[in-house]
């Protein structure tokens, strides 16, 4: 009796196992749909409002919230508000926004105060 367990144990584990593989792979791919769908709604609101100025990048850990990092230049507080609005009303549920500064442009002078000449 004993024998014929472990028999019908050995024949059908390669089954098995490639059942599992393939339910954790259909789990992984579902996931990443998600996270690309919603990096693309971010992006798609934010370059609808201000034009493409940001590039987020949303990602999702096994635990905790959603995750999106914004490279913004960080001299610009409204522009920086009015991407967090954004991700604010078009991200549903919970989420983590992880903002870094961006360097200017290299061909964007920074603005500065008219200078006074000498007469």
């Amino acid at each position: 009796m004993i024998t014929m367990l472990i028999g019908l144990v050995v024949a059908v584990s390669p089954i098995l196992i490639v059942v599992a593989l393939l339910v954790w792979a259909e789990w992984r791919d579902r996931r990443r749909e998600a996270t690309v769908a919603r990096q693309i709604r971010l992006t798609d609101a934010i370059a609808a409002e201000l034009g493409a100025i940001v590039a987020p990048v949303v990602k999702r850990p096994l635990w905790g919230p959603w995750q999106i990092e914004l490279a913004m230049p960080l001299g610009r507080p409204s522009m920086v508000g009015r991407v967090l609005a954004i991700a604010h009303r078009v991200l549903p549920g919970r989420y983590e926004i992880v903002v870094t500064p961006q360097a200017e442009p290299l061909g964007v002078r920074p603005k500065t105060a008219p200078r006074l000449r000498a007469a």
